[in-house]
C-alpha cells in the first residue's frame, strides 16, 4: 500500500471517530440536563428544579467566550480531549450522587461543570477538524455530517433520557451521559496523536520573559480583577454594540426569543410530566422526546425555508405558531395536545433560529459577521436564563398552567412588536441568488450549507474579461480564486494545455491552499465574466476556520503534482505524497 493510500485511510479513520466521538458529546449533552432537572424536581420541587437549570445554562452565558480562546491558545485535540475528560468527570460526579440519593447542589455542581467543559467542545472542534480531513471535500461534507449529528441529538437525547429515567431515575441517566461521553473520550484519543499544534503567539516575546516576570509579579490585583471583568463583560458590551445596526436589534430579539422557549421549556416539561399527565419518571423524557421530534423534522423544511427572498413574513409566523401552541397547551393539558403542540414547537423554534441566522447574515457586510454571530451565541445565553426565570417565577406563582400560557403571550407580544424591525432588517437584506447558484455547481462549494455558500457569494466580485486577456501568469503569486460564470478560459501550464474551463467551473485555488506561487497561466478564448473571491473568504470557506497552511495541507495533497511545488512547500509536512 503507498504512503499517499495509507494517508487517506488513516484520515478517513480520524474523521469517522471525530465524527462518532461528537455524536456521542451531544447525545449526552441533551439528556444530562434532563437527568438533573428530573433529579432536582424529585428531591426538591419545582424550585430545586429551576435553580439546577440555572446553574447548568448559566456556562454557556459567562464562559463560552472565554473557552472558545482556548483551542487558539493550546493544541485544540488536547483541549477538545480534556473537554470530553472534565465532562466524563462532571457527569460521573452527578450520577454518584444522585444515585447514591446525596444533596442536589453536589449534582448541580457536577453537571455544571460538564456544561463548563461543554463551552469548549465546538470551538475546539472547528478549528482540529481542517487537520484531519484530506480534501476540500471531505471537510465540507464532515461540517455537514458534524450539523446532522446536532439535529438528531435533540432527538436521541430525550429519547436516551427516557428509557433510563425508566431504569432508575435521573441518576441512571447521568450515569448513562457518563457512559457516553467516557466512551467519546477513547473515541477521540486518536485527535491527540494527529491534531495540529497550537498557534504559537509568544515567538516575539521569548526574549522579554525574564524582564517580565518581577514587573508582572508586582501589578497589583485589581488589573487582574479588571481583566476577568473586562473578559466577562465584553459579550454583553458586543451584543449592544451589533444592537444598533438597523435591523439587527429586531434579528437578535426572534433569536434570543427562541432560546426563551428552550429555557422556560427545560423546567416547565418536568413540572408538566410529574404533576399534570402523572407519566411517571420517564415522563419528562418523553415530553422533550416529542419537542425534538418536531426540531428533527423541521430539516426537511428547512432548505426551502432559507431559500425565499423574504424572512420577514416566515419568522413572524413561527412566532405565531409558538405562541398559539403554548396557549393551547396551557389551556388544555392532556397527553393529545402534548402530542400535537411539542413537536410544532420543536419545529418552530428550530426554523426560528435558522432564519434568525440566515438573515443576519443578509444583512451584514462580511466584515462584520463574527461580531454579529458572537453577539447571537451571547443572545441565545440570555435567553436561555430569561426562559427558565420566566418560566419558574410563573410556576411558584399559579403553576405550569400559567406559565405555558404566560409564555405565549410573551411571543404573542413579540411578534406583533417585531413586525416592523423584522421588515426592516428584510429590506436591508441583499441576497446574492445569482452568484449562489454558480457556486453551488463547484464541487468545492456544493457541500457547503446555506449560510456558508451566501457569505462565500456575498464576497464574490463580478468581474467582466475580454477575449486574450490574461487572468493569471504562471509563477504570480496567488490572491484570488475565480469561479467561470460565462465565456472559456485555457489552463496551460509550463506550454501544455491542460484543460479548458467554462460555466460551473473554477481555477486558482491550487496557489490558495498550498500558498505557492500559479501553478498554471489562464488565458480568456472568447468574452466572459469571472466571480473572483479573496483568498480570505475562500479558505475560510473551504476550511471551516481562519485560513493555516498546516491545516490546509491535507486539501492541497489531493489537488496538486508534486513536480509543480517548490521543494520547500513539498518537503513540509513528514511522510507527504502529493497526486
Amino acid at each position: 500500500m503507498s504512503t499517499a493510500d495509507s494517508g487517506r485511510q488513516r484520515g478517513s479513520a480520524d474523521v469517522h471517530r471525530y465524527l462518532v466521538s461528537h455524536f456521542l458529546a451531544v447525545i449526552g449533552e441533551w439528556a444530562a440536563l434532563i437527568g438533573l432537572l428530573v433529579y432536582a424536581f424529585e428531591r426538591g420541587g419545582a424550585r430545586a428544579a429551576g435553580y439546577a437549570s440555572l446553574a447548568a445554562l448559566a456556562p454557556y452565558l459567562l464562559l463560552s467566550a472565554t473557552t472558545a480562546r482556548l483551542a487558539q491558545r493550546h493544541r485544540p485535540a488536547t483541549v477538545r480531549w480534556c473537554s470530553l475528560a472534565a465532562q466524563t468527570l462532571g457527569y460521573g460526579s452527578a450520577a454518584a450522587c444522585a444515585l447514591a440519593e446525596g444533596p442536589v447542589v453536589i449534582a448541580v455542581a457536577g453537571t455544571a461543570l460538564a456544561f463548563t467543559a461543554v463551552t469548549a467542545l465546538r470551538p475546539a472542534g472547528a478549528v482540529l477538524l481542517p487537520a484531519l480531513v484530506r480534501s476540500s471535500l471531505e471537510l465540507t461534507t464532515t461540517n455537514v455530517r458534524v450539523g446532522h449529528c446536532e439535529s438528531a441529538s435533540v432527538l436521541l437525547g430525550p429519547l436516551a433520557a427516557t428509557g433510563l429515567l425508566q431504569l432508575g431515575g435521573g441518576g441512571m441517566v447521568l450515569m448513562g451521559c457518563t457512559g457516553l461521553v467516557a466512551l467519546a473520550a477513547a473515541t477521540a484519543t486518536v485527535d491527540v496523536r494527529h491534531g495540529p499544534p497550537a498557534a504559537d503567539d509568544n515567538n516575539d516575546n521569548d526574549n522579554d520573559d525574564n524582564d517580565n516576570d518581577t514587573a508582572q509579579s508586582r501589578r497589583p490585583r485589581r488589573t487582574l480583577a479588571a481583566r476577568l471583568s473586562g473578559a466577562l463583560l465584553s459579550p454583553f458590551a458586543n451584543v449592544v454594540r451589533v444592537g444598533r445596526r438597523p435591523g439587527a436589534r429586531g434579528v437578535l430579539a426572534a433569536a434570543m426569543g427562541q432560546y426563551v422557549l428552550v429555557g422556560a421549556f427545560d423546567i416547565i416539561l418536568v413540572v408538566i410530566a410529574g404533576e399534570h399527565l402523572d407519566l411517571g419518571a420517564a415522563g419528562a423524557g418523553i415530553l422533550t422526546t416529542m419537542f425534538g421530534a418536531g426540531a428533527f423534522l423541521s430539516i426537511g423544511v428547512a432548505g426551502r425555508a432559507v431559500r425565499r427572498p423574504r424572512l420577514a413574513p416566515q419568522m413572524l409566523l413561527a412566532l405565531a405558531l409558538i405562541a398559539t401552541a403554548c396557549i393551547a397547551f396551557g389551556a388544555n393539558i392532556t397527553l393529545l395536545m402534548a402530542g400535537l403542540a411539542l413537536p410544532v414547537l420543536g419545529c418552530s423554534r428550530s426554523l426560528l433560529d435558522l432564519m434568525a441566522r440566515v438573515l443576519l447574515q443578509r444583512s451584514a457586510p462580511p466584515s462584520q459577521l463574527a461580531s454579529v454571530f458572537g453577539a447571537l451565541e451571547t443572545s441565545s445565553g440570555i435567553g436561555l436564563i430569561a426562559g427558565s426565570l420566566l418560566a419558574q417565577t410563573l410556576i411558584a406563582v399559579s403553576g405550569a398552567s400559567v406559565a405555558l400560557v404566560g409564555v405565549g403571550c410573551v411571543y404573542g407580544v413579540l411578534a406583533v412588536s417585531l413586525i416592523r424591525p423584522l421588515r426592516s432588517a428584510d429590506d436591508g437584506a441583499d441576497v446574492p441568488v445569482v452568484a449562489m447558484s454558480l457556486l453551488h455547481r463547484l464541487p468545492v462549494f456544493a457541500p457547503l450549507p446555506t449560510l456558508a455558500l451566501e457569505a462565500v457569494a456575498r464576497s464574490a466580485i463580478e468581474l467582466p474579461v475580454a477575449a486574450g486577456e490574461v487572468v493569471i501568469h504562471q509563477g504570480d503569486s496567488g490572491d484570488r480564486f475565480y469561479a467561470v460564470a460565462d465565456g472559456a478560459f485555457d489552463v496551460v501550464m509550463s506550454a501544455v494545455l491542460m484543460r479548458t474551463v467554462r460555466r460551473g467551473e473554477g481555477f486558482g485555488e491550487v496557489a490558495l491552499l498550498a500558498d505557492v506561487p500559479r501553478t498554471a497561466t489562464v488565458t480568456a478564448t472568447q468574452p466572459g465574466h469571472l466571480l473572483a473571491i479573496e483568498r480570505g473568504p475562500f479558505l475560510i470557506a473551504v476550511t471551516g476556520h481562519d485560513s493555516s497552511r498546516q491545516a490546509a495541507w491535507g486539501v492541497v495533497r489531493s489537488m496538486t503534482f508534486d513536480n509543480e511545488l517548490p521543494d520547500a512547500t513539498r518537503d513540509e509536512p513528514t511522510g507527504t505524497q502529493l497526486n
